[in-house]
Order: C-alpha cells, then sequence, then structure tokens
C-alpha cells in the first residue's frame, strides 16, 4: 500500500507577488470563504489556535480581492511588536513614507484615500500586550468605513469586540468553525491522493475533532496500517508539533494547569475553581484568551473540556503532575454535587477503589435509568474485584436491577439469591427491608421471564417495603400491572399503574412517571385508545426534554410513538420514528431494541419487501443474543412474526404449524408473554384461527374466534375485539354467509375507523381485495388508509347506536363513571381538566337523553358500550 505522504501542486499557478505561497494540498473551505467575503463587516477576526488552517485562508480570501479593491499584506509571525513598530510595519505595507509612520499619520493617510482597501494582519503577537491592542483598536474606531482589516490571531486581542459586534463591524471566526469536517477531510484525502477505508476515517476524524494540524502530521508519510496504529499509541510528530507551538509559549503554572484539565473528561469555572486553589476564573478566562483549544458542551457556558487531541497529547507526556490527586479532588467536587457517576469515575482513575465502592452504594434506581448509567455501572463490575460488587446488599440490588433492564436474567437472578447470604440481619427492621429488596427483585424477574409467581412476590414486597423503599414499589406495581396486562385483566392493570403514579408524583420523579406511562400508553392502545396513547407518549418525552438526554425509557416512549404511527398505517413516519427510536434503546443497552426491530419487520411485510423482513428478523435475533438476552423474553415474539410472513407467502401448513407450536410451548409452561408484548398469547390464538380458515377449517376457525371474541369484549380489549371481528366476518364469508359477513365487516369497518386500527383491514385487503373495495369504496387512485379514514357518506355511520352517540373521550369519561369514579378522579386518570370532565359528563347525559350519572351508566349498557 503506498504512503499517505503528502503531495504536491502537479501544475504551477499564478502566485501573487504581495502574498505568501499557499500550502500544497489546501482545502477550499467554500462556505468559509463565502461567509467572509460576504460580510459588510469592517473587521473579519479568524481568531483560533495554531494548525487549524487561518494563514491559509487568510490568504485564500486575499486572492479574491476586488479588482477595485487596494489590497495590503502584513505578517507578524506571532513576534512580539511595540506600537511604534506596528505603525511601521503598516506604513511600509501601505507604502507610506516614514513621516507617516505613527498612529495619527496612518490615521491621516487612510482619510485621504479615494478608493476602498483591505488590510490583512497575519498572525497578530501571541503575547498579551495591552498597549499594542489599545493601538490597533484605536486604528479601527479612527479609520474611515471603506477600510477593511482582515486578521488572524492565535489570542483573543483585547480589543473592543463588544461595541464592533452590535455596530455589526465585527465578522469572526473561532476554532470550531475551522475544523475541518466529513466533507472537507474527504475532499483533503482525494487532494492528497489517499484512500482509508470508512472506519479509519471517521476514526481520524474523531481523534484529531478536525484539527488540520493534526491530521496532516498524523497522515506524513504513514500507510493505512500505521496510521491506525498513531491513533492508537500516539504521533511522536503531533507530540513535538503540540510541545513546540502550544506549550513552548506558556509559563510553568499555566502549563501544569493545562495538564491537570487533560486528565478531566468535562471540567467548569467551580470545578477549577476547587482543583487550582481558586486560579479557576483567572485560568479558563487565560485559556479562553489564549484560544487553547477549550470546547464548549452548552450553550450556557458552563462545561468545558480540552479538545481530544490536545488532551490525548498531554495525557502522554511526562512532565505533567502526578494525575492521583487531581482525580481525587475532583471525585471530591462531583460528590458534592451530586454527580455519583463522576465521582466514581474520578476514585476509580486515583486507584481509591474503596471510595469508588462507597459511592457506588449511593447510586439509586432512577439514576441507572438515565444517560449510560446502565452500561457504565456493568462496565464496573467487570472491572472491578467480583468481591467488592458482593460486599453490601446495596450493591448486589443496584447489580440486579442494571441487569434486569439489560434482560441478563440469569445474571440477575443470581445477584437476587447473593442477598440470603445477608440473612439474618441485626434487627427486624431491617431483616424486613432486606426481604422487600429481595421480593421485589423477584416479582419484577419473575415477570420479566413471564412467570406467574410475579404477581405473589410484588404483593408480599409492597408488604414489607417502607417509604423508604418507594423507588422499588413503584417497579412493584408497575410489574404487577404488566403481570395484569399479560393476563388480559385491563381494570386491575389500570389500577396498579395508578398506584405506581401516584407514588411517582409524590415523589417527584419525573423518569419512574414516563417508565410508567410506556405500559399506560399499551393499556390504552389495547382500550382502543390510540389517540390518548399517542399524547400521552408526547407529554411523557416532553416531561424528559431538557431534564434528561438518553435514557431507556426516552427509547421504550419513541419505539411507542413509532407502533402508533404504523397501527395507522401512516408507514413513512412509523419508519423514521422506529429508528429513531431503536438508535436510542441501542445506545442505553435496552432489551427493548425487540420492539424496534419487530416494527420494522411489519413495515417491510406491509410493503411486500419479505425479503427486507427476514433481513430484520436476523438482525433482531443476533442483537438479542449478542446482548445475551434469554430467549424467554423474544423467542414467542419472533415466532409470531415469522408465522405472519409464512401467511403472507400463502404458506398457511406451515404458518399454522408456527402459530400452534409456539403457543402450545407457552401453554405448557404456563408461561405469560413478555413485557411490551402483552396480548401475545391472543395474537398466537387469533392467527392460529386464520391459518385453520385458511386451510378451510371453517368450523373450527369459527368456533376459536368467537371464544377469543368474548374474552376480548369480557376484558374490554377493543383493539384485539376489532381484529377478531374483521376476522370472523372472512370466516363467514368463506362459508358462504355472506349477507351475515358483510353486517359483521361493516361493524369492524366502524370499529377500525374510531381506533385509528388499519393493521387488521390490511391483512384482509392481501387476501379478500375485491370484497373489501366493495364494502369500503373510495375515489380512483384513493388507499386503504383514505378511504378508510376518510370515508364516503355512508360509512359515518358506526356498528352500533352507542358508538355513533357518544365520542372515544366520552366513552372513556362514561367507563370511569361506571367504576364509581369521582370527577377528580377522572380527572387524574384523563390527564384532564376538572371542567371538561364536568363537560363531557353534560355531553353525555344530553345525547343519552337522561339526567343522572346511574341512567347514562344503564342506558349505555343498554347500548351495549359497556359490559354487564
Amino acid at each position: 500500500m503506498p504512503t499517505l505522504a503528502i503531495a504536491r501542486p502537479s501544475a504551477l499557478q499564478a502566485q501573487p507577488a504581495d502574498l505568501p505561497r499557499l500550502p500544497p494540498c489546501v482545502v477550499s473551505r467554500p462556505a468559509l470563504l463565502q461567509r467572509l467575503l460576504a460580510s459588510e463587516s469592517r473587521l473579519r477576526l479568524l481568531c483560533a489556535p495554531a494548525g487549524t488552517g487561518k494563514s491559509v485562508l487568510l490568504g485564500q480570501c486575499a486572492r479574491h480581492t476586488p479588482a477595485a479593491v487596494e489590497r495590503a499584506w502584513l505578517d507578524l509571525g506571532g513576534r512580539s511588536l511595540t506600537p511604534v513598530q506596528l505603525c511601521r510595519r503598516l506604513a511600509a505595507a501601505l507604502q507610506l513614507p516614514n513621516d507617516d509612520a505613527n498612529e495619527a499619520g496612518l490615521i491621516e493617510r487612510l482619510h485621504e484615500r479615494a478608493g476602498r482597501l483591505w488590510i490583512f494582519i497575519d498572525d497578530y503577537p501571541r503575547q498579551a500586550d495591552d498597549e499594542l491592542d489599545a493601538c490597533l483598536d484605536r486604528l479601527f474606531a479612527a479609520a474611515p468605513a471603506q477600510v477593511t482589516w482582515w486578521v488572524s490571531s492565535r489570542r483573543t486581542p483585547a480589543w473592543n469586540l463588544p461595541r464592533l459586534l452590535l455596530q455589526g463591524d465585527l465578522q469572526e471566526l473561532k476554532g470550531e468553525e475551522l475544523a475541518l469536517d466529513e466533507e472537507g477531510l474527504v475532499e483533503l484525502l482525494t487532494a492528497l491522493q489517499v484512500n482509508l477505508a470508512d472506519d479509519v476515517r471517521q476514526a481520524l476524524l474523531h481523534s484529531s475533532e478536525g484539527w488540520l494540524a493534526a491530521i496532516r502530521l498524523l497522515l506524513l508519510d504513514a500507510d493505512e496500517e500505521a496510521l491506525r496504529q498513531r491513533l492508537q499509541a500516539g504521533c511522536p510528530l503531533l507530540r513535538d508539533y503540540v510541545q513546540r507551538e502550544v506549550l513552548a509559549d506558556l509559563d510553568d503554572e499555566l502549563r501544569s494547569d493545562l495538564h491537570a484539565l487533560a486528565l478531566l473528561p468535562r471540567f467548569a469555572l467551580s470545578l477549577c475553581e476547587h482543583l487550582l486553589e481558586g486560579r479557576g476564573a483567572e485560568l479558563l478566562s487565560e485559556l479562553q484568551r489564549r484560544q487553547l483549544f477549550v470546547h464548549s458542551l452548552d450553550s450556557s457556558g458552563t462545561w468545558f473540556r480540552l479538545w481530544r487531541p490536545l488532551a490525548n497529547v498531554l495525557r502522554s507526556l511526562p512532565s505533567g503532575p502526578m494525575p492521583a490527586p487531581i482525580h481525587v479532588r475532583a471525585c471530591q467536587w462531583f460528590a458534592r454535587h451530586g454527580d455519583i457517576r463522576e465521582a466514581v469515575e474520578h476514585a476509580l482513575q486515583a486507584g481509591q477503589v474503596e471510595v469508588a465502592v462507597n459511592y457506588l452504594q449511593r447510586f439509586s434506581q432512577e439514576q441507572l435509568l438515565q444517560g449510560h448509567s446502565v452500561a457504565q455501572f456493568l462496565q464496573w463490575r467487570e472491572e472491578l474485584p467480583a468481591w467488592l460488587f458482593a460486599s453490601s446488599p446495596r450493591l448486589i440490588v443496584l447489580q440486579a436491577w442494571a441487569l434486569i433492564i439489560c434482560a441478563r436474567f440469569d445474571e440477575a437472578q443470581a445477584c437476587t439469591e447473593a442477598l440470603t447470604h445477608f440473612l439474618p440481619q441485626p434487627d427486624a427492621r431491617r431483616q424486613r427491608k432486606l426481604l422487600g429488596h429481595w421480593q421485589a427483585l423477584s416479582g419484577v424477574l419473575a415477570r420479566q421471564c413471564g412467570r406467574r409467581d410475579a404477581r405473589q412476590h410484588c404483593l408480599e414486597a409492597l408488604q414489607a417495603l417502607d417509604d423508604s423503599g418507594w423507588s422499588q414499589r413503584i417497579l412493584c406495581y408497575q410489574a404487577l400491572a404488566q403481570q395484569y396486562l399479560a393476563e388480559n385483566a385491563l381494570d386491575q392493570a389500570q389500577q396498579a399503574l395508578d398506584e405506581g403514579l401516584r407514588l411517582s408524583r409524590l415523589h417527584g420523579s419525573l423518569i419512574y412517571e414516563a417508565l410508567l406511562n410506556t405500559d399506560r400508553c399499551l393499556l390504552l392502545e389495547m382500550q382502543g385508545e390510540a389517540g390518548r396513547a399517542a399524547e400521552l407518549a408526547e407529554q411523557s418525552l416532553a416531561l424528559l426534554r431538557g431534564r434528561v438526554s438518553h435514557s431507556p425509557v426516552v427509547g421504550r416512549l419513541l419505539l411507542l410513538r413509532a407502533s402508533l404511527l404504523a397501527r395507522q398505517g401512516l408507514d413513512e413516519l412509523a419508519q423514521l420514528a422506529y429508528r429513531q427510536g431503536l438508535q436510542e434503546a441501542e445506545l442505553c443497552e435496552d432489551a427493548y431494541t425487540i420492539s424496534g426491530y419487530l416494527g420494522l419487520v411489519e413495515l417491510a411485510e406491509a410493503r411486500g419487501d419479505l425479503d427486507e423482513a427476514y433481513q430484520w428478523m436476523q438482525k433482531a435475533e443476533r442483537a438479542m443474543q449478542c446482548s445475551h438476552v434469554p430467549e424467554v423474553r423474544y423467542r414467542g415474539v419472533l415466532q409470531l412474526q415469522a408465522g405472519r410472513l409464512l401467511l403472507r407467502q400463502e404458506q398457511y401448513g406451515r404458518a399454522r404449524e408456527v402459530f400452534a407450536q409456539t403457543l402450545q410451548q407457552l401453554q405448557q409452561r404456563q408461561q405469560l408473554a413478555p413485557s411490551g408484548f402483552y396480548d401475545l398469547l391472543p395474537h398466537l390464538r387469533r392467527y392460529l384461527a386464520v391459518s385453520d380458515l385458511l386451510l378451510g377449517h371453517h368450523g373450527a376457525a369459527e368456533h376459536a374466534l368467537r371464544l377469543l371474541l368474548d374474552e376480548c369484549l369480557m376484558a374490554g380489549h377493543r383493539s384485539l375485539t376489532c381484529e377478531c371481528h374483521v376476522a370472523l366476518a372472512e370466516s363467514l364469508l368463506l362459508q358462504g354467509r355472506a349477507e351475515q359477513a358483510e353486517v359483521l365487516l361493516q361493524q369492524a369497518l366502524g370499529e377500525a375507523r374510531q381506533l385509528r386500527l388499519l393493521r387488521p383491514l390490511l391483512e384482509l385487503q392481501q387476501r379478500q381485495p375485491q370484497w373489501l373495495e366493495r364494502l369500503l369504496p373510495g375515489e380512483a387512485g384513493q388507499n386503504l388508509y383514505q378511504r378508510l379514514f376518510e370515508p364516503a357518506p355512508r360509512l359515518d355511520e358506526p356498528a352500533s347506536a352507542g358508538t355513533a352517540l357518544l365520542s372515544s373521550r366520552e366513552l372513556a369519561v362514561l367507563q370511569l363513571i361506571a367504576q364509581g369514579c369521582s370527577n377528580q378522579e377522572i380527572a387524574d386518570r384523563l390527564f384532564i381538566s376538572l371542567h371538561t370532565v364536568k363537560t363531557h359528563a353534560r355531553r353525555i347525559n344530553v345525547k343519552l337523553g337522561v339526567q343522572r350519572r346511574t341512567q347514562a351508566v344503564a342506558m349505555a349498557k343498554a347500548y351495549g358500550l359497556m359490559g354487564d
């Protein structure tokens, strides 16, 4: 492979006599050039660290000087000057006599010029000089408007830049704006005639952060393998450049402080004050003034870090301070400010393992749901001695919760069993508390594995845990709700979720409130309230926005949003939403990634792209296996999707085998559906009946569908009820009972329209397109979505008088009235105001022709809106 030597220009280019020669293989930077050249500011300042290409960019701008504009170029080389020397250099560049080589003479001569003038000052003196800065500031202020100043500098001069900015007279580019982006790096590599693998190119960009000098030095005389080694182990040429061009001009104290900051992933003013014994403010100010590669991490200017290549070089130099004391003080600061994760990291860097363990025990379950805490916690578990994580019940409990989030159930079970080593406890209170933790972990773990004993464990944990265990109590309520959802006991699931939400709000935990809302959204979807589910998902994301950057909860909510879009047939929006949610879930190592993969399978199937659907299936299985997720968490739902794809391919016999085998396995093991797929078993039963139907076993299919339909009606599972009605209508059609089939399908169409549920009709359209076309007509070119949700007038009549009378929100209010809820309780459950509840109740009475609540409930039952 050829070396990545710096190429030379292939042809001679015209070189202006008054300008320095450009280096070979210059990156064009058209956007920056245009920005500078199009500006009307009188001062155009390029203020950036060494090696960012300031001088080259300034030279490119000078080469674009309009013909009608006079140009003067002054290269100061970064060397110190007195104001008198500066004036003499300016006068010489402007070809003025020596008598005018002073401040007053320069100003007078500039005013005598008739035309426009661009003055370029390259590499302004690097050492701070208030007198020199003041002199040039006066020249800016006194010069006529037709004079434009172009200056490049490694430090921020003490000019009145805010005044110039307010007057519109300043256009400034800083180091981060001069950094190469992906496009600029590709252009440079092309000019150098270098081909790099994508991963190496990305690593180069990441390691250098676009710092041009670092990129050129890393590439110099290196083949691809050598470049990989330099990125891994460091580059001697880059170290030498940093020492000569960045560190050489610094005094010993500033150099030592810079070494200390290089040890920190991020720093703030108060942290610097703590580390450097009161010099923090002075240091930050000096770093920013000198443009010493400080990168801002937020818009408020609170958190910073050093540029990655500089920090890497500084950490490799032997002349820096001892790192342990720096990490100890950083650990103390982060612990005092409640950032336990970073406190632990610095304690480990300082070699103080016992201190790290002490801080680890301050972690909470809440913190595990934020950022990359789970991955970080489990990484510490791998790196630290096993006895440390087994040294206290608190650490064992935290490990188990982190492992449950990642669906590493076997390891979580081992952690749970390890709690028994701490029994008995010294007193009854602590004994009860430890047993409560064990029951809570056992219950949540049993739920995740689909075991039926989850309910008993959670109920016993709720009895044992006191107020100090509020977070475990919330997770127990969630596990109970999930268990009830898997058992199709929707009302009981609602009650458990309400208790969990009450506790979350009592303790001000937004992350737990959003976590519970993920299951509440699924409950609403099952109840046929997809609109409310979508609203709740958006409200929950809004709760976390700005407070939590990354979280498994955010990933789950994003995937829910995608699922709600997909059920309506909004495939393009759903595709984007699934990818966004999948990216977040993968980032947080959450096992709910399976939801994203299976959603993409369904979308590919709906498009008829079965090859892509099978590819997503394979990716889903591989992702689960690579993450060590047990099959109990995903095998059943993968089999459901595999059977659906076989149905789509008209392989009805094989599809039936898949559905029957999967259902039998779950029933024999008495296993409930995994979290997030609570209606797995009834869906398997429905598709098994559809398979029988398509194989000609009409009677058996109808019998199975009617049994399932009765269960769904009794449970209030309106979405699955609609799907059963569609399948049952097809069954009647295939048995030659066309009139009954049409009546039932009309009812199902009304339900699907109200529920915003397109999926079962898409499946019916694949098998019975002409029948559906006749019963659901539309204008030419309309797809099924438009025909269902933008129907002809006659389809506005739903299947029952009750659904015609009441809106979905009014039905929800009426259901809660029937349960004996007060207006305030209804408002709390539906996330609406008390006034809105009263308005809905009044409208319900008017529409049903009654005066009292009890009458409204009775009338609704007569219409068939609710069970007896």
